[in-house]
């Protein structure tokens, strides 16, 4: 079985990172009352933070590095996907080499901001697998929950596979 790479805007990292780590916190607010006891208030939640750390390795390590640079300053917001979590709306925040690159090997970190504002177009009824996809991708590409999706493809076993070329049903 293939697991899908992590991905974003349709570049795929060549290997998952080593370490990933969210932050999602909410707005709240501790109101007092006259009577001398208070309440909390939730106000929603701020945006998710996606921190991660990994290598990239081989020949072309600061190639693979450069393709990140690129697509960092390229800017804009569009998918992020990892592998066996739900895809976001996100924006490449930050990339840096956290330490002395080597030949075959650079060391990185980033971090991705989601953006909660998307809003989905009208659904097709089936689409067609792009390299790398899943079905978690699809799920937030159409706003498709996914055990709807696996539903109504059983010949998928597990969200996060890949099949390039594969016709999903959406509805």
């Amino acid at each position: 079985m293939k697991l899908a790479t992590m991905r974003f805007k349709g570049v795929s990292w060549r290997h998952n990172p080593r370490e990933l780590s969210f932050t999602c916190e909410k707005y709240i607010n501790e109101k007092g009352s006259p009577h001398g006891t208070s309440y909390i208030c939730g106000n929603g939640r701020k945006n998710l933070r996606i921190k991660g750390r990994g290598e990239l390795f081989g020949a072309d390590c600061h190639k693979q590095f450069a393709k990140l640079f690129d697509l960092f300053r390229g800017g804009g917001s569009g998918i992020l996907s990892i592998a066996k979590l739900s895809p976001v709306f996100a924006e490449f925040e930050s990339l840096k080499i956290t330490a002395e690159p080597k030949p075959d090997l650079l060391e990185y970190e980033f971090v991705f901001r989601e953006v909660m504002d998307k809003k989905h177009a009208d659904k097709p009824v089936v689409c067609v697998l792009e390299d790398g996809e899943c079905l978690w991708d699809i799920s937030y590409k159409y706003g498709t929950a996914i055990e709807d999706l696996l539903e109504l493809n059983p010949e998928f076993k597990r969200p996060d596979e890949t099949f390039s070329g594969k016709t999903v049903k959406l509805c």
